[in-house]
């Protein structure tokens, strides 16, 4: 089919010049050689395009002259094996190599060499285009990208940052809230069944005490406080000696304590919708210059434990430009007798870097009230919050991070050698300033 459209294009062809007839014939042959060589069914349909091709360029290329053994295409029955046979021989070889095959090259060149350059030019140009219009969709792209993140992603992200603030202040204050119910109760519980209170015959449990915390100048601790949260460690007594756990009845005061930790802060809300809308609004006008008045902002916050004599408590410190808040994070402070405290900075006496477990992590902190806490963090924290509270500049804070510097400045002993001072009062200031607590029992 395709050998029968070949041929009817070459007979409408009007070959113009003897290169463009060197190209066909040159192109030709090629494949017929290959063809002939091979014995393929290739020749076949060649043969009616070299018969139409021959009878056109026969004088145009001066065939009769340059190959006067040419078998005749005029029809010949027997052309088909006549020019296999004369391809093979040295006339036709030689016709092609010094004339046909120098003429094809030559009109390759001349007619195919402007195209390839015209080719190569618009497919640079194509080229080109395609790097600028790739740079364009990538900077399009980048734009696209940042006002996506400018006009969506980060209003997104501070406004869910506002709700985590605005959520985690609400739970801070419902967690106040109900840790003052909690403290407001079991002082007016304590009021009524002390002692001397309207109630003390109702009062049927044993009074015990505990040794109180706060110390004299000399660092001894002398007084005793009644110890309202007294446990005797019953269980681990009887499971100590394998005679079980005997559940015990709650007492009326734990029943109490636990209705009052029923109680919901939107209770005393509703008390506040009540009002009038008027006296509404002139109670939080009046609440917000208070707390305008009294703003105070947070400086640092992090987690750490306190130490005590007989327990560890997790928790997070907090410090602001006005006061020092410990949040008391154990289990127990879910019961009501957590360990939560605030101190004013002015309260605060001495502040000295201790050790914990042989680690380089603690702070002991003095008041005035002659009370002191020892805090436990990881060394880096403990040593941002050293310097921060230090930063605050409060006129009673005094530092230092080198004991040594610290006993030199104290001028203890020149008090000691001109007997102003006892030496039991020495021998503790000088334990204090060596990183002895009362707090951690293996110092």
């Amino acid at each position: 089919m395709a050998a029968a459209k070949l041929n009817t294009l070459l007979q409408t062809k009007v070959i113009e010049s003897q290169s463009e007839g060197c190209y066909l014939l040159g192109k030709l042959e090629g494949i017929l050689s290959r063809s002939i060589e091979e014995k393929t069914e290739t020749y076949s349909f060649l043969i009616p395009l070299v018969r139409t091709l021959v009878s056109k360029i026969y004088e145009l290329l001066f065939m009769g002259l340059h190959l006067p053994s040419l078998p005749p295409t005029n029809g010949s029955p027997s052309f088909f094996e006549d020019f296999q046979e004369y391809c093979s021989c040295d006339e036709w070889q030689v016709y092609i190599d010094k004339y046909i095959i120098p003429n094809m090259k030559q009109y390759e060149e001349n007619s195919f060499r402007h195209d390839q350059e015209q080719m190569a030019l618009y497919w640079k140009d194509c080229y080109e285009a395609f790097m600028v219009n790739m740079h364009k969709r990538d900077r399009e792209r980048g734009e696209s990208k940042l006002k996506f993140q400018e006009y969506f992603v980060e209003p997104f992200s501070r406004k869910a940052r506002q709700e985590n603030l605005r959520y985690n202040s609400m739970l801070k204050q419902l967690n106040s809230q109900h840790t003052a119910v909690l403290r407001q109760w079991r002082a007016v519980q304590l009021y009524l069944l002390s002692e001397r209170g309207p109630w003390s015959e109702m009062k049927q449990q044993p009074i015990h005490w505990k040794l109180s915390n706060v110390e004299n100048f000399s660092r001894m601790r002398l007084k005793l406080v009644q110890n309202y949260n007294f446990n005797s460690h019953q269980d681990a007594s009887d499971l100590r000696d394998n005679l079980g756990v005997h559940p015990t009845q709650p007492s009326s005061e734990s029943l109490l304590l636990e209705a009052v930790k029923q109680v919901k802060v939107s209770d005393l809300e509703d008390d506040i919708l009540e009002l009038p809308e008027e006296d509404t609004a002139v109670i939080l006008n009046l609440d917000e210059k208070d707390e305008q008045s009294q703003k105070e902002k947070l400086i640092l916050s992090e987690d750490c434990e306190l130490i005590t004599v007989i327990d560890v408590i997790p928790g997070r410190l907090e410090v602001t430009t006005q006061h020092i808040y410990f949040f008391d994070g154990s289990t127990e402070k879910e019961e009501g007798v957590g360990s939560d405290f605030k101190w004013h900075l002015s309260q605060i006496r001495e502040i000295h870097l201790r050790r914990y477990n042989l680690r380089r992590s603690a702070l002991e902190i003095f008041l005035t009230d002659q009370t002191n806490y020892f805090l436990n963090f990881s060394k880096e924290v403990r040593n941002k919050v050293y310097s921060r509270i230090l930063s605050l500049r409060s006129p009673n804070i005094s530092g230092t991070r080198s004991p040594q510097e610290l006993f030199k400045a104290s001028g203890l002993m020149q008090k000691w050698v001109n007997r102003e001072i006892s030496n039991f009062d020495y021998l503790m200031q000088l334990n204090t300033m060596a990183g002895r607590t009362y707090n951690d029992l293996a110092q």
